[in-house]
């Protein structure tokens, strides 16, 4: 059956999705971490800079982890500029350092991808067999319908049984 490789290929691109979701959550606590250790660095330099890219990653953070739990992708946007928001502003307190880039590549990548797959989610949400694309599930249910279903004949049948009075007797 056809519908057997399609199930196949949405159950694929459901795992792919919740692997990318653990990953992007995982990326998301590390920028939380990231912040905590640049408010601890605001605390021992009292650079405003500092307190700034510390509140922004703490507020991409708390976005970032939202969008992944409830799956928005307004919420994954906003996500997005708060990172971009703090890694400018990290370029600007130490002009171009290896944590300012590697925070550009790895925390830009998820934050498309976070927004990818918040869309991709979406789209899997409205198909046929959503969550888990069993085709054995639709099978039973398809067949389920199919007995709940009674032709004409069977029903007229049953009518007749019921207001019958059970013996040929009477005629």
């Amino acid at each position: 059956m056809d519908f057997e490789e399609e199930y196949k290929q949405k159950r694929t691109q459901m795992k792919n999705v919740k692997k990318t979701e653990t990953a992007t959550f995982i990326v998301f606590a590390v920028n939380a971490v990231i912040s905590i250790w640049m408010l601890v660095a605001f605390f021992i330099t009292l650079n405003k800079l500092v307190l700034l890219i510390s509140i922004l990653g703490a507020a991409a953070s708390v976005v970032g982890f939202l969008s992944v739990y409830r799956k928005d992708s307004a919420l994954a946007i906003a996500a997005g500029v708060f990172l971009l928001a703090e890694i400018t502003a990290l370029f600007f307190n130490d002009g171009i350092s290896l944590l300012g880039i590697a925070e550009l590549a790895v925390f830009g990548y998820f934050a498309v991808r976070n927004f990818m797959d918040i869309k991709k989610y979406r789209w899997l949400e409205q198909q046929d067999g959503f969550p888990n694309f069993e085709p054995k599930l639709k099978e039973y249910d398809t067949n389920k319908a199919q007995r709940d279903t009674k032709d004409p004949y069977a029903r007229k049948m049953e009518e007749r049984q019921k207001t019958s009075s059970g013996s040929m007797d009477e005629l």
